[in-house]
């Protein structure tokens, strides 16, 4: 659908009549009117309350004026994305990121492909199962994601090819806050933990990995659950109940003491972190990058 097209819509939902919003959008009445009656058309949907004096826009538009507003806001970032890649002439490298490795590696990895030249990186971050989608898709040029060193990783194809990039370890944490606090939590006949969805790759890996041995302990109470790692270390530091967390997101909490490690009496899994592009030609600026990957995993060893 044409920008303008929704332009005019957000305009209508935005003055509340077609009067005002021609005015808006600096067009006549009549010409305004003509534009909807044809977007009308070509939707076979009534856009506009003709019943009502001024003419108003319908329940149905105005049960959509969030996405609609949304879509302009995206469709003028694509725009303006366009014409500044066409500007300066820069390399565009789209990676798919699982969210805590764009939290925890994010920034060094812009920093290492910008530093390759004239580069503009978009990270996306999403959930295992998305990165793969979107790197199979063609909608990224690489993706990094977490795999499990005790496994096999999964959903190897004939298509892709990766390189291990980083070490990492999955460890639990508690705030450091009280003196013992943390002692008597384990001690007593209840373990309260922050868990994750077992629909997501955390997830999966603490019910296989983790909480066996640790239900060994004693009773383990689901206090929260999040997708979201960040959130799952915040509740940590406010003591809500032991994380299980990327190492990376808390080496700097550890070392400081803010945090306790508590990995000696509770287990931790270790993971590798993997960049996975498509077996294609790719454009030599992305063959760079796969290079500068390697490069990459070399000094992080």
């Amino acid at each position: 659908m044409r920008i303008d097209w929704l332009e005019d819509l957000v305009a209508l939902l935005d003055t509340g009549s077609v009067v005002e919003a021609a005015t808006s959008r600096n067009i006549s009445q009549s010409a305004f009117s003509r534009r909807i009656q044809s977007l009308e058309n070509l939707l076979a949907v009534p856009l506009i309350d003709r019943e009502t004096k001024p003419n108003r826009p319908t329940a149905a538009l105005k049960n959509h004026q969030d996405q609609l507003r949304q879509a302009v806001i995206q469709q003028r970032r694509l725009i303006n994305q366009i014409q500044m890649d066409d500007r300066s002439g820069s390399h565009v490298v789209v990676i798919a990121c699982q969210h805590a490795i764009t939290t925890s590696l994010g920034p060094r990895i812009v920093k290492m492909v910008s530093g390759l030249g004239n580069a503009h990186v978009r990270l996306r971050s999403a959930n295992l199962d998305e990165c793969e989608a979107l790197l199979m898709t063609g909608q990224v040029d690489f993706a990094m994601t977490y795999s499990l060193r005790a496994e096999s990783p999964g959903n190897q194809t004939m298509l892709t090819e990766g390189i291990r990039v980083a070490d990492e370890r999955l460890v639990p944490v508690y705030c450091a806050d009280g003196s013992g606090g943390i002692s008597d939590v384990i001690r007593s006949d209840r373990l309260d933990i922050i868990a994750y969805p077992p629909d997501v790759f955390l997830g999966t890996t603490m019910s296989k990995h983790v909480l066996p041995a640790v239900e060994r302990m004693g009773n383990v109470n689901v206090v929260a659950e999040t997708a979201l790692t960040v959130a799952a270390l915040e509740m940590a530091k406010a003591g809500v109940g032991v994380a299980w967390v990327p190492e990376a997101l808390v080496l700097d909490d550890l070392r400081s003491g803010r945090l306790l490690d508590l990995r000696s009496r509770l287990g931790s899994v270790e993971m590798d972190i993997i960049s996975r592009r498509r077996q294609e030609n790719a454009p030599p600026f992305h063959a760079r990058v796969w290079a500068e990957f390697g490069r990459f995993a070399e000094s992080a060893r």
